[in-house]
């Protein structure tokens, strides 16, 4: 049926405008004939040049009134997205883009009524004249055939094109939705979804499924979108549906194809949850920051999303119902100090970030740091183990100018992890590292070998298979080294203090002074990062 009512429509509005011109310029001739096309070409291509300002007028009259309407029916957007300002932002942008053809085909009748004054005033022709006699007479004008039939021709293109302009908006809303419900529906089996159970008060994916078949797909085949519409119409609503974006072009129909692919990239990864980081998922993350990648609004929407959702986990706060994920004692105050980084995110930094934590990510894979979450010892194996994933972690983080403060954490986390291992209760312990440090505190090098050895001989005694690598231990030495040294001796008490702080992360100050009170916050931990002082590459 709605096949049938668009054809009629198709032809009514090519074949009432072809009626009206074909006379027109078989009667008038070739010359009004090039005006009246002339008019509408110079029209239609004068609004669609001006476009890309329209978006300033929906976003200064009609994205007010947008707001406006929305309240009527209790629906706030602003107080429901009052944490994103970003987001709040850029909702003009897109009411006006969006609107950009509405008003394209308003201001073309505008300046095809403008343009036809000038023609008409200009090119006013004489109706009447005097005559040998000295008498008024009207004036016979003489219209040469050929004239009449090149007028009449050039009425059936000035139909033509003026048809394609009033469909324009339609053909093109209507291409693109279908161009973004392909991606919707891409991977889907559709051909489960029944057309009983997919009616409007039960609205599903089957409902918007024949929704698009129905009303949708026979726009985008009707002849008039595959021969007018393909020619000119369609770079002239990409065009409108266009504006420029922080030095970049924004198109609408791209951002809504990624916009569409990062939501069920999204939900695929939600389905997963934080306990199943494997290989798959790590690569499904590839696939999602590629797709940002190729947008320029979704950067600043997903850098918003990101920075909100970590400055409330950092706080210990939730966000749309997501928790924030734990990783067991050894690794959380890594990804707190990870978290704070993450909360000065910007679409500047958002692409880089994201990629050299999926570079870590896949790191963690291989190394099975997420099959031993909550096992000290065995990730303390891990690291110990495999000192060259530690260098490359580190190399990994160096090269993120935003995220490089994560090199001195990933220190703190090998201390972390060696001291961890240590019994304080073990007095002969206590004793010989007390003695060591006395020895060679004011020598880090030889004071790295020294505990090398006092610790992967405690570690074998107690039966605790590891290899403790020189990198960790010069990280402890260093640590050490920096708590001491301006001391003389050092006593029992003060070491076991240092190792119980450092073990539990209750360390302090940026001069890497200890918290023995147990509650102070480590260098580069949460609530230490001064936004301020992180510079983002431009």
């Amino acid at each position: 049926m709605f096949d049938q009512i668009l054809t009629i429509v198709s032809i009514a509005l090519v074949a009432i405008p072809a009626i009206i011109f074909i006379i027109r310029g078989a009667t008038r001739g070739i010359v009004k004939a090039l005006m009246t096309a002339g008019n509408i070409a110079l029209s239609a291509f004068l609004s669609c040049f001006l476009s890309r300002d329209f978006t300033t007028i929906a976003r200064d009259y009609i994205y007010p009134l947008f707001i406006w309407v929305m309240s009527l029916f209790g629906i706030s957007l602003e107080e429901y997205l009052a944490e994103f300002e970003e987001i709040i932002a850029l909702l003009p942008l897109f009411v006006g883009v969006i609107l950009t053809p509405v008003l394209f085909l308003a201001c073309f009748f505008i300046f095809r009524t403008i343009i036809g004054f000038i023609l008409t005033f200009f090119h006013r022709p004489k109706r009447k004249t005097t005559n040998e006699e000295g008498e008024t007479v009207k004036v016979k004008r003489h219209v040469p055939v050929w004239s009449r039939i090149c007028g009449g021709l050039l009425g059936v293109v000035s139909a033509f094109m003026i048809a394609n302009v009033v469909a324009l908006p339609v053909i093109g809303y209507a291409e693109l939705v279908g161009n973004v419900s392909v991606v919707y529906f891409e991977g889907t089996d559709t051909s489960e979804f029944s057309r009983e159970e997919s009616t409007l008060p039960n609205f599903n994916n089957g409902t918007i499924y024949f929704m698009v078949e129905d009303y949708v797909k026979p726009i985008n085949e009707n002849w008039l979108a595959k021969t007018g519409y393909a020619a000119l119409g369609r770079p002239m609503f990409r065009h409108m549906t266009a504006t420029a974006y922080d030095n970049e072009e924004f198109q609408l129909e791209r951002e809504a194809i990624a916009a569409i692919r990062l939501v069920k990239k999204g939900a695929a990864l939600a389905e997963n949850g934080f306990d199943n980081v494997n290989g798959d998922s790590v690569t499904q993350l590839h696939e999602l920051v590629s797709v940002l990648d190729d947008s320029v609004l979704m950067p600043e929407l997903a850098a918003s999303l990101i920075s909100n959702l970590c400055e409330n986990w950092a706080n210990g706060q939730a966000l749309f119902g997501m928790e924030k994920p734990s990783f067991g004692e050894l690794l959380d105050p890594t990804v707190d100090v990870l978290l704070d980084l993450l909360a000065t995110m910007d679409r500047h930094v958002l692409v880089a970030d994201l990629n050299t934590l999926l570079d870590v990510l896949d790191m963690m894979v291989d190394y099975k740091i997420f099959e031993n979450l909550g096992d000290s010892n065995t990730l303390t194996d891990i690291f110990s183990n495999n000192p060259d994933m530690i260098d490359n972690v580190m190399e990994t983080f160096e090269k993120n100018e935003h995220l490089k403060p994560m090199v001195g954490e990933i220190k703190r986390l090998c201390v972390r992890a060696i001291t961890q291992s240590l019994d304080m209760n073990d007095t002969e312990l206590v004793g010989t590292l007390t003695q060591s440090i006395n020895a060679h505190k004011d020598q880090p090098d030889e004071l790295s070998k020294d505990l090398t050895g006092i610790i992967q001989g405690y570690l074998n005694d107690n039966n605790i298979e590891t290899t403790i690598s020189t990198e960790m231990t010069d990280e402890v030495a260093e640590a050490i080294s920096k708590e001491f040294a301006d001391q003389e001796s050092v006593s029992e008490d003060e070491v076991i203090d240092f190792v119980l702080n450092y073990a539990s992360n209750n360390l302090t100050d940026e001069n890497g002074n200890i918290d023995l009170d147990g509650d102070g916050i480590p260098d580069g931990n949460v609530g230490d990062i001064n936004p301020d002082d992180i510079t983002l590459p431009e």
